[in-house]
């Protein structure tokens, strides 16, 4: 803990005078600037360097806490410069940032110059009879031994030196653990995202969320449609036709007309095929009647590269939309496996936590998956949908893991 203290003061004092170089340079430099165009993109390059400079101040924050410091910033609702410079210059976390570097640039500074000096102050006293001893000639160093209250003349006082500087290290232990913790605190209070913040931000997540529900809900609407006009309706209309033909036989060919009726028994049970694929793409019957387990089990055993389920904690009680999600997130992972991975194994985890379904899926195949392809971001929908997350770390190589996290509360 006192390493990680002090390395977090060493940190601390670099970045004050890092940061204060990078204010005073950004802010000349935009001032001098602006009377121009080009003052607003050196203002906008000016912003964005605030930016990733509190980032470091985030993440050392978090390093010391933790627990990450969040940063919530605002995002061009639009493409463009300008849109661009509205979102920063509008942005409240971006006068923040400032605000930041400019206090931690002076207060900073003291706080961890004052601690680091005091550490180097105690670690002196306790290594004072070694500098004594290494010295040449300790009666003309009085400069360098004169304490103020004494000066060490002989290796007595040093000793005595060691002693006060043993005595005075758990007050500079307390000093850099106050102080480290002060300077995180204020990183998490001042650049940590307040409750307007994170409102605004929750409000925009659930826009965007709400336009891929209602985008996925229409595109499968469109596939319902489209199915059901290309299949089962296709069918309804030859069995009709193959009906009107047999009574029109009945009476004149008796066999042509139960061939007929034979033709449209067919033609019924296709339809009817087509009907049960169709309420199975909404929900599976084997979702509904057996419960996730059981469902989650015979995508595996019908999975084509060879798979293992491990299911940890209670899944049959989950909610119906989380257990809908997740059924169809395993089935569509898997057909992406199947088909893109060329992996010779594939493990598949799903855990149900107190607030939470998580469902993991490494596989050993050649990697580098498109996090960016439809087939993932069908996925992300589908779990966005639900306010869950989906996470990809597919290296070129291998392996993939793919892994989602679905609130069940």
């Amino acid at each position: 803990m006192a390493g990680r203290d002090l390395l977090y003061l060493l940190a601390m004092f670099v970045l004050s005078i890092l940061e204060f170089v990078v204010w005073v340079t950004g802010a000349s430099v935009t001032l001098s600037l602006l009377v121009l165009i080009v003052g607003v993109l050196a203002w906008l390059a000016t912003a964005y360097v605030f930016r990733w400079t509190c980032a470091v101040d985030r993440a050392l924050a978090g390093w010391w806490r933790g627990a990450p410091v969040p940063a919530v910033y605002r995002r061009p609702t639009q493409r463009g410069l300008l849109s661009r410079l509205r979102a920063v210059t509008t942005d409240p976390q971006t006068w923040k940032d400032f605000a930041w570097l400019v206090l931690n640039s002076v207060l900073g500074f003291v706080l961890a110059t004052v601690a680091l000096s005091v550490t180097v102050l105690v670690i002196s006293y306790v290594a004072m009879p070694l500098w004594w001893w290494a010295i040449p000639d300790p009666s003309k160093q009085y400069g360098t031994l004169n304490l103020g209250i004494y000066t060490v003349t002989s290796t007595g006082w040093a000793l005595l030196t060691t002693a006060i500087g043993l005595l005075l290290a758990p007050l500079a232990l307390l000093l850099n653990r106050g102080v480290a913790s002060l300077h995180a605190a204020l990183v998490a209070r001042v650049l940590g995202p307040s409750e307007r913040q994170q409102l605004h931000a929750r409000v925009r997540e659930l826009a965007s969320t709400r336009s891929d529900v209602v985008s996925a809900a229409d595109e499968q609407l469109r596939r319902i449609e489209r199915d059901l006009h290309d299949g089962a309706q296709a069918r309804l209309v030859a069995l009709a036709m193959e009906l009107g033909m047999a009574e029109e036989e009945v009476a004149r060919n008796p066999d042509a007309a139960r061939a007929a009726v034979r033709k449209a028994r067919d033609e019924a049970l296709e339809a009817l095929g087509e009907l049960r694929g169709l309420s199975r793409g909404l929900r599976p019957a084997l979702l509904e009647e057996r419960g996730l387990r059981t469902a989650i089990e015979a995508l595996v055993q019908r999975s084509a590269v060879p798979a293992t389920l491990t299911l940890k904690g209670s899944l049959d009680d989950a909610p119906d939309a989380v257990s809908t999600a997740a059924y169809f997130f395993v089935a569509e992972a898997l057909t992406n496996v199947n088909k893109h991975s060329g992996a010779a194994s594939v493990d598949v985890t799903v855990e149900r936590g107190e607030l939470e379904l998580a469902i993991s899926i490494v596989d050993d195949g050649r990697g580098g998956a498109n996090a960016a392809g439809s087939g993932i971001q069908g996925l992300r929908t589908r779990i966005r949908a639900l306010d869950g997350l989906l996470e990809l770390k597919s290296p070129v190589g291998g392996p993939t893991v793919l892994r989602a996290e679905i609130p069940c509360a």
